[in-house]
């Protein structure tokens, strides 16, 4: 069987109704398709149910459908941030009430005896989340389009607290584009880039620590970098000015 060919692309991600939870507005597609990943290949281990270190004979191979570039520190993916106009920005508050069904209410007193609300199963939440609306979001690329096309269709939803209602998907595109935008593109940098390693052809860009390939949790996977500026200014003039982050 011929390898699958890898190929510039653009991926448009479609949302039901623009809604998306994000601190920072950054929104990275090959986390996401790392999150497919497991999904698709390996629920259990995305579930908790399995672990790698559990098992002698770890049966998983991992790979995403994304060109790899080698760095100086490391290996990063062909794959850009997600960029996208933002009409408006506010909060709005995650709520979770105690679970006083879990039987476990004698467990969870405080020193007067009572029931203590900040612990355990009996913990309420009122958290701020800064929610955005936004456009259609565009990703960029080099990979393999129809595994990356397959992957997306596992993803419901992007950003923070999806079972919240925020950030639902209603289509993910995927098409072969003219260039490859995963790094430097119309919007200038693409991605987040080591400040050892990139110069930036103009100024304004943010810089702090951020990982470089999923899980972008991993500290071991971070780096002092340039951030890309993903809010389009202007979304009827896609080459029009780009701005900092709300």
């Amino acid at each position: 069987m011929s390898k699958k060919i890898t190929e510039p692309f653009k991926v448009t991600c479609k949302l039901m109704d623009g809604r998306i939870n994000s601190t920072d507005g950054l929104l990275f597609l090959d986390a996401i398709l790392y999150h497919a990943w497991f999904l698709k290949y390996a629920p259990e281990v995305f579930n908790g149910t399995e672990r790698k270190e559990n098992h002698k004979n770890w049966k998983y191979h991992f790979g995403l459908p994304l060109t790899q570039i080698n760095m100086d520190n490391g290996i990063r993916y062909s794959a850009s941030c997600g960029f996208y106009a933002q009409y408006e920005h506010h909060i709005e508050y995650w709520n979770k009430h105690p679970d006083f069904t879990s039987g476990q209410n004698g467990k969870y007193l405080d020193a007067k005896g009572k029931i203590d609300t900040g612990a355990g199963t009996l913990k309420a939440y009122h958290f701020p989340q800064i929610i955005r609306t936004i456009s259609d979001i565009e990703f960029y690329g080099v990979g393999t389009i129809d595994k990356i096309r397959d992957l997306l269709s596992y993803i419901p939803a992007v950003g923070k607290k999806p079972a919240a209602g925020w950030g639902m998907v209603r289509e993910w595109i995927v098409e072969p584009f003219a260039d490859d935008w995963s790094t430097n593109g119309r919007y200038g940098l693409m991605r987040p880039m080591p400040v050892e390693e990139y110069k930036p052809e103009s100024q304004g860009y943010k810089i702090m620590q951020c990982s470089l390939l999923p899980p972008y949790w991993k500290s071991k996977n971070m780096a002092l970098c340039y951030i890309p500026n993903v809010i389009i200014d202007d979304e009827s003039e896609i080459t029009g000015e780009r701005i900092m982050n709300a």
